[in-house]
C-alpha cells in the first residue's frame, strides 16, 4: 500500500528559534508535503500551558510552578488530564519526563496519551497510552478503544517502586506499526528498553495527553516536563462504514458510523424512497446521528435504509452505505432458536454455532449472551453478540471466531449470515448450549449436543455439523437433528440447512392416521431425503403405538416404537439402520404399525411400504 504524507498547516511550537527561522520552516513544510513533521515541544518555560500550544482539559486542575514544571494540582481524589492536538503516528517519538513524589498504586499513577481521537477521557478514547505506575509499579503500553483498555507492552515490575520516581519515558512506532517502550531513571544515563510490540488497529491521531489519577493526600505530587512530539502524519485513506442502525420509536433512527464523520450533506432512503428528515441530532463525537422521520416503521417488518452524503474528515466516502432495520419486540423463549452447531473443529477452519428466527418478530440481541452450562448445571460467562444487531423473521445467523475460513470451507452463498464474536472452545463430545440474556436469569432456547447423534455413516464427526431438521418442533427433540450433508462439505453456516424439512400438510385421509413424507429415501448423508419421516394423525390423545421395520420376506429390521404413548399428531423417524446399528441394503422394507387406546379398546394394524434406495 501506498502511504502519503501531507504538511500539517500549523506548527504548534518551536523552542526558541527567532522570527526567521520560523519562516523558513513554515516554507519548507509548505513546499515539501511528503517529509512532514507534525511535532509538540514544551518545557513550560512560558510559565502557562494555555498558549503555544494550547492545552484543553481540566485545566483547573494543573499549574505550572515556580520551576516551570506542569504541575498536579487536584484538591480532592481524581483523574485530570490536558490534551494539545498532535498528528503524530508515523515513524514517530513520543518523550516526556515524570516526577511524582509518591509510592506508585492502583490509586497513584500518571499517563501519556501518546496517540489519541478524542481530547477528553470520561467516555474513553481510541488510541494507545503508557501507564507509569499502578499496581505492579511498572511502566507499560495499552491500547484503548473506549473504555476498554488491554495491556499490551508488560513492563518490568517495580521500576516505579520508589519515592519519589523520577524518570523519562519515550515510546517510538516505525513505519511497519511497531512500538517500543523505554524508561530510564534520573540515575541513569541511557534509555532501558521496557518491550516492543507490532500492533495496526490505529492509524490516525488527532491528540497528545497527560494525566494522572490521585488520592485526596497526593492531589500535587506529579509533574511533567520536557515534552517532545515528532512524527509523520498519514493520509488518511480509510473509508468510514455504517456500522449499526436502531429504531429508537416509531419514527426516530439512530445510526452509528465506523469513526467521526461529516453531516453537512446527509440524507436517507428508505426502501429507495426519499424520507424527509423532521429533526437531527448528532452526537458530540460525529460518530453518531439520530433522526426524526415525517414516517413511522411497523413492527416485523424489514426496511432497507440508504445513507447519503457522509464523510470523515479526510473526504473518504462511505464504505457501506445501506443497512436493513426493523422495529424490534421484545423476545420471548422458542423465538430464537439453536439451528446448527460445528463443535468439532475442521482443519484450516473453525467451531460455529448457528441461529435461526422462527417468530414473526425483529428481535435486537444486542448484550444477549450464548454459552454453555457446567456439569454442575450453572451457566458459564460465555459470549455476548455485538450491539445493533438484529435478526429479522425467519433470519439465519452463525457466529464464530473466524468467518472468512467458515465461509470458505463450506462454500457459502453471499447471503449467509456469519459475524465474528468472541468465543470458547466447544466440547468435541458433547455438550449443552444456553441462549439467554445478559443477566444469565432467562432462557430462550438450550440444547444439549451427543457426537452419537451424527449419522451411522459419520464414521469421524471431525469437521462435521449437527443440523436441526424441522424449525418449528422442539429443539431437545433428539429425532430432530442429523448431520450436515456432504453438498457444502458437512455444513450450512448461516444459510438454510441441508437437512431442513418443511412441516407438510397432515394427511386429508384421516383413516389412514398414518403415512409417509415420501415413499423412497437414499440414507447416504447427501442432504436429499437422507431420513425417512413417518407422520401420524390421530382422533385422540393416548394411543399405545409399537412400530416395526420388516424386510420384503417379513423379518425384523429395526424397532421403530415400543409401546410409545402417542399426542393427536406427531412424527416418527428412520435413518436406515438396522438392529446392529448399521444401514439396511437397498430394497423395500415395511413399517408394520400396531395402534391401540386403552380407553375406547380401539386397536388397528397398519403396514406402509417404503424403499430405501441409493443416489
Amino acid at each position: 500500500m501506498v502511504k502519503l504524507y501531507f504538511a500539517t498547516a500549523k506548527v504548534i511550537h518551536f523552542n526558541r528559534f527567532d522570527n526567521l527561522m520560523k519562516s523558513y520552516m513554515l516554507f519548507f513544510l509548505f513546499f515539501t508535503p511528503f517529509f512532514c513533521f507534525t511535532q509538540v515541544s514544551e518545557s513550560f518555560s512560558d510559565g502557562n500551558f494555555t498558549r503555544d500550544p494550547t492545552w484543553t482539559g481540566t485545566v483547573s486542575n494543573f499549574i505550572v510552578n515556580y520551576a516551570f514544571q506542569l504541575q498536579s494540582a487536584a484538591p480532592v481524589a481524581s483523574t485530570s488530564y490536558l490534551f494539545t492536538p498532535s498528528y503524530a503516528i508515523e515513524n514517530a517519538v513520543w518523550e516526556c519526563r515524570l516526577k511524582i513524589e509518591y509510592p506508585t498504586s492502583s490509586s497513584n499513577y500518571a499517563c501519556m496519551y501518546i496517540i489519541s481521537d478524542v481530547s477528553t477521557l470520561e467516555n474513553g478514547i481510541k488510541g494507545y497510552f503508557v501507564q507509569v505506575g499502578g499496581i505492579d509499579d511498572e511502566i507499560s503500553l495499552y491500547f484503548q478503544e473506549g473504555m476498554q483498555k488491554v495491556k499490551i507492552i508488560d513492563g518490568i515490575d517495580k521500576r516505579t517502586d520508589g519515592k519519589p520516581v523520577d524518570i523519562s519515558v519515550k515510546v517510538t512506532r516505525d513505519s511497519l506499526s511497531v512500538f517500543r517502550l523505554y524508561s530510564k531513571l534520573s540515575s541513569e544515563t541511557e534509555y532501558v528498553l521496557e518491550g516492543e510490540v507490532q500492533n495496526s488497529k490505529v492509524q490516525k491521531s488527532k491528540y497528545f495527553g497527560l494525566s494522572f489519577t490521585n488520592t485526596a493526600t497526593t492531589g500535587n505530587c506529579y509533574y511533567f516536563d520536557d515534552i517532545r512530539v515528532t512524527g509523520l502524519m498519514i493520509q488518511d485513506v480509510i473509508r468510514p462504514e455504517l456500522t449499526w442502525m436502531k429504531i429508537m420509536t416509531p419514527s426516530r433512527l439512530a445510526i452509528h458510523f465506523s469513526e467521526p464523520v461529516e453531516f453537512s450533506g446527509f440524507q436517507i432512503k428508505i426502501d429507495g424512497e426519499d424520507t424527509r428528515i423532521i429533526e437531527q441530532q448528532m452526537a458530540e463525537n460525529q460518530e453518531s446521528i439520530q433522526v426524526e422521520l415525517d414516517m413511522e416503521f411497523q413492527p416485523g417488518k424489514r426496511y432497507v435504509v440508504q445513507v447519503n452524503g457522509v464523510k470523515d474528515d479526510a473526504g473518504n466516502s462511505l464504505l457501506n452505505n445501506q443497512k436493513a432495520v426493523g422495529m424490534t419486540e421484545p423476545i420471548s423463549a422458542g423465538d430464537i432458536v439453536f439451528n446448527e452447531v460445528m463443535f468439532h473443529q475442521p482443519d484450516s477452519s473453525a467451531e460455529y454455532i448457528e441461529f435461526y428466527n422462527r417468530s414473526g418478530k425483529v428481535i435486537d440481541l444486542s448484550g444477549m449472551v450464548f454459552t454453555t452450562r457446567k456439569s454442575d448445571g450453572s451457566v458459564n460467562s460465555g459470549n455476548k453478540f455485538p450491539d445493533g444487531l438484529c435478526m429479522f423473521p425467519k433470519d439465519y445467523l452463525a457466529v464464530t471466531s473466524d468467518a472468512s475460513a467458515v465461509k470458505r470451507r463450506h462454500a457459502c452463498p453471499d447471503e449467509a449470515n456469519l459475524i465474528e464474536t468472541g468465543w470458547n472452545a466447544l466440547n468435541n463430545e458433547s455438550a449443552t448450549l444456553i441462549l439467554t440474556n445478559s443477566n444469565k436469569d432467562t432462557i430462550f432456547d438450550e440444547f444439549s449436543y451427543l457426537a452419537s447423534m451424527h449419522h451411522v455413516l459419520v464414521k469421524h464427526p471431525k469437521g462435521v455439523a449437527l443440523e436441526r431438521i424441522y424449525v418449528d418442533l422442539p429443539t431437545q427433540d433428539l429425532q430432530n437433528w442429523h448431520s450436515a450433508s456432504s453438498s457444502h462439505n458437512y455444513g450450512t453456516p448461516g444459510f438454510k440447512n441441508s437437512q431442513y424439512r418443511d412441516l407438510n400438510p397432515q394427511s386429508q385421509d384421516k383413516e389412514k392416521h398414518f403415512y409417509l413424507e415420501s415413499q423412497i429415501f437414499s440414507p447416504d448423508n447427501d442432504g436429499d431425503n437422507d431420513v425417512c419421516v413417518l407422520r401420524y394423525e390421530v382422533p385422540m390423545a393416548g394411543y399405545l403405538v409399537n412400530i416395526t421395520v420388516l424386510s420384503a420376506t417379513g423379518e425384523k429390521v429395526f424397532a421403530l416404537a415400543e409401546q410409545y404413548i402417542a399426542g393427536k399428531n406427531g412424527y416418527f423417524m428412520w435413518d436406515g439402520r438396522n438392529s446392529t446399528g448399521r444401514i439396511s441394503n437397498i430394497g423395500i422394507y415395511v413399517f408394520y404399525i400396531e395402534i391401540f387406546h386403552p380407553e375406547s379398546g380401539e386397536r388397528k394394524q397398519i403396514k406402509l411400504p417404503v424403499v430405501l434406495s441409493s443416489r
